[in-house]
């Protein structure tokens, strides 16, 4: 297969690659695995694409996220070819429009790409969907956040303190991926919801601020809903500054069976986060702002919202199965979550 990208020839041992790599700007910090020819080509035939197929474009740059760029990151990031299919699908989605991929690499906020994998591909590449799902320990995962990350340096141009102007920046900004537990869901998966088939697979991308651990290990739901939306009502978070965006909640099966079992769908869930996470515009200071919030001009008893509408909330299932932690991801405020099918 040809390929079109710059070679480079590097002599020493992999340390002496991995120096070469990390001095071109190449990697994310972390060791890379060298992206030899016959590696990228085993990518490209593993998604059966051919080297110029352009995926998407990214920002800031415009950087053209063809099938050959984007295999030469999945392989410096650890992928087996067999996951290719799915971190095309991640370009798709994060290069839709309406994800707002230029503020997300270019903001000062904390924020990155989370996805969240669904359908069959999960089983067959070994995703982990349960127990640790956002921690170490699974290639899948790893390497398939860790690949769309190396894309959006490397093709979309947003070297971290240069053009990334995010104050802290967030673990995830390193690899944020799970799958849905879906055969432990008593609700429709995340892709079924949105007009999906359960035979399709699929990738979503929400752009997240990073995590809220949630210890709602109570056996009383409207408790965990009490918790829970306390947890979720941080004013500092961007939703509330756009009243736009995503709020992401990851349950366990455990907390799943529980709202179920009491006869709470998703819906009944969103309806009352909604109006449990609104925060009278009195609580919140005054004070000169650099950005101007949408609630600028609200009188004290306006209520300031966290999204939009109930709809916009996003509930997935996975982790551990017992009902201790809920993981709550805040949204950053000015983007839509973007779903893209793994063909």
């Amino acid at each position: 297969m040809q390929l079109n990208s710059a070679k480079f020839t590097v002599t020493g041992d992999w340390s002496a690659v991995f120096d070469d790599m990390y001095e071109r700007g190449f990697t994310d910090g972390l060791p890379v695995i060298p992206p030899t020819a016959e590696a990228v080509a085993r990518m490209l035939e593993a998604a059966g694409m051919q080297s110029d197929e352009l995926i998407g474009v990214l920002p800031p740059e415009g950087g053209p996220a063809t099938a050959e760029k984007v295999a030469i990151n999945a392989v410096m990031a650890g992928c087996r070819p067999e996951y290719f299919p799915v971190v095309v699908a991640a370009i798709r989605a994060v290069a839709d429009p309406k994800f707002n991929l230029l503020g997300v690499q270019t903001t000062t906020n904390p924020v990155g790409p989370v996805l969240v994998v669904n359908g069959p591909v999960r089983k067959a590449i070994d995703m982990n969907c349960g127990r640790g799902c956002l921690g170490p320990g699974r290639r899948a995962n790893a390497t398939i956040g860790r690949a769309l990350r190396l894309c959006l340096l490397n093709i979309g141009g947003c070297p971290p303190g240069d053009v990334d102007k995010a104050i802290h920046g967030m673990p995830g900004k390193f690899s944020f991926c799970y799958g849905e537990a879906e055969e432990e869901s008593p609700w429709e998966p995340l892709h079924v919801e949105n007009g999906f088939r359960r035979e399709q697979s699929t990738v979503t991308a929400v752009a997240g601020q990073g995590t809220q651990n949630i210890y709602a290990a109570f056996h009383d739901v409207d408790a965990i809903i009490t918790m829970l939306a306390d947890g979720m009502a941080v004013y500092g978070n961007n939703g509330y500054l756009r009243a736009q965006g995503n709020p992401l909640l990851i349950f366990t099966p455990g907390h799943a069976r529980l709202f179920a079992d009491a006869g709470w769908t998703k819906k009944r869930i969103r309806d009352e986060l909604f109006e449990r996470t609104k925060i009278p515009r009195g609580r919140i200071p005054r004070s000169v702002q650099l950005s101007k919030p949408v609630y600028l001009d609200y009188d004290d008893s306006q209520a300031c919202l966290i999204c939009p509408d109930p709809e916009s909330i996003l509930i997935t299932v996975a982790g551990g199965p017992e009902p201790y932690h809920i993981t709550y991801v805040p949204n950053f405020g000015t983007t839509l979550f973007s779903m893209a099918e793994v063909r």
